[in-house]
């Protein structure tokens, strides 16, 4: 990897590191926060992952020459931001975290891709946890509509008011592109926006939605 090469990589590594330390804070809340012993139990495993993730990122930033904090500080305010977002109800946080995560995976995907070979197979034990991250989002979401199917017409503004908030977070701190025009210098531009937006599409066409819904629920909207 050149000098110019590493630069970007260093940029989107921090800011999977940070997004991964923000999880842990997120799924640890969760456990302080749960009802029922069994409900506590896996979101401290979650927790618990969440922090391996971060602390291994961390470590490939270190093997690769980079400063961990320096890579992860242009990334905070933005992600600070959209994790302290709450959702109106639990019908648009089960929507957020079912969406979130197949974002999350996605983006890891492209990065087993672009990243060099350590980095690559570590990726790899991530993707194996997020595996089951996702299938709680998504048990949980299919749960809430089950109980009430009525629910669903409320699933189109959920999701078009996370993308909203994902976008006006990326704004905190400065301008976004600097920060998020990293992940395009990485390379692999095309499969990289291939990957986020067929994934996004793919799930929103489970739950029975297309672009046309999101739309829809465009405007009027507020934050």
């Amino acid at each position: 990897m050149t000098v110019v090469a590493r630069a970007p990589m260093f940029q989107v590594l921090g800011a999977v590191a940070y997004g991964e330390k923000k999880a842990y804070e997120e799924a640890s809340a969760k456990a302080t926060l749960a009802g029922t012993d069994q409900e506590r139990r896996v979101w401290r495993k979650t927790a618990a992952e969440e922090l391996r993730h971060h602390k291994g990122f961390v470590r490939r930033l270190e093997a690769l020459g980079a400063d961990p904090e320096r890579a992860m500080r242009p990334y905070r305010r933005a992600l600070d931001r959209y994790h302290a977002a709450t959702p109106r109800n639990d019908l648009e946080e089960a929507v957020w975290s079912y969406l979130g995560e197949g974002v999350a995976d996605d983006l890891l995907r492209w990065l087993k891709r672009v990243a060099d070979p350590e980095t690559s197979a570590f990726v790899d034990t991530v993707l194996a946890d997020e595996v089951g991250h996702e299938e709680r989002a998504t048990a949980d979401l299919k749960r809430l509509l089950s109980e009430d199917p009525a629910r669903r017409a409320q699933v189109a503004g959920a999701a078009w008011r996370m993308l909203a908030h994902m976008g006006l977070s990326g704004l905190a701190g400065g301008p976004s592109l600097v920060r998020f025009g990293a992940f395009l210098r990485v390379g692999s531009t095309r499969a990289l926006l291939d990957q986020l937006v067929r994934g996004f599409s793919t799930r929103l066409r489970a739950l029975g939605l297309g672009p046309r819904d999101l739309l829809s629920s465009a405007l009027p909207i507020t934050l």
